[in-house]
């Protein structure tokens, strides 16, 4: 235990234990549940906690919900930006493959999470073909970074003069597609070479090489 941990007051270390473990809970039984389907009875006794302490932390249903998408949607973003922070050396091509990399296994990983994030208020609650756009929030965030990148491709010629924005938004769909398809079809093929194929197709285009 950190200093700062020991800091807090007891009560105060065990509000913030409860509601992580409520949160993780919650993320399981939303994940194979539904978002609208799930039950707060089954959600605290997953946690190891009384349905009152689920509503003594996050106030009613609702709130416990977007605890979770805010939750999601922070980590994601953190994620990213991480990555940006620790890559700002490395060549174009490298940072290119390896954020395609860790989108790919974050978000396959992350699927049920993702989805209640961008369709929360879907009628069942669950992902399927056709899912909504996600949270404008989480779009710029990712939006903004990788823009960045297309940029650090054009500056050192590896990319052509492209126009950014739309190049970033073929990179961005074809990633979130990629996944969709492959999970609501159940094709299996690894994360790697969904990614690797995904960086060829950006660098090189899809005409014949003659």
């Amino acid at each position: 235990m950190n200093e700062d941990s020991r800091a807090k007051p007891l009560r105060q270390r065990f509000r913030e234990t409860a509601k992580s473990e409520v949160l993780d809970a919650a993320i399981r039984v939303f994940s194979r549940d539904g978002v609208t389907e799930a039950r707060i009875d089954v959600i605290a006794a997953e946690a190891g906690v009384s349905v009152g302490t689920v509503y003594n932390l996050f106030g009613d249903r609702a709130g416990l919900v977007g605890a979770v998408l805010d939750r999601g949607r922070d980590e994601f973003i953190e994620l990213v930006a991480t990555f940006f922070e620790t890559s700002g050396d490395a060549p174009f091509e490298q940072r290119l493959r390896g954020m395609v990399h860790l989108l790919i296994g974050h978000m396959r990983g992350h699927w049920p999470m993702l989805c209640m994030l961008s369709a929360a208020d879907a009628p069942d609650g669950r992902c399927g073909p056709g899912v909504p756009a996600p949270p404008a929030s989480m779009v710029r965030a990712i939006h903004g970074r990788m823009c960045t990148l297309v940029q650090h491709g054009i500056d050192d010629g590896v990319l052509g003069p492209i126009d950014v924005h739309v190049a970033t938004c073929a990179l961005m769909g074809a990633i979130r597609t990629t996944i969709d398809v492959d999970l609501n079809l159940g094709l299996d093929a690894p994360s790697e070479a969904r990614a690797d194929a995904i960086v060829q197709l950006f660098l090189e285009g899809a005409a014949r090489r003659l």
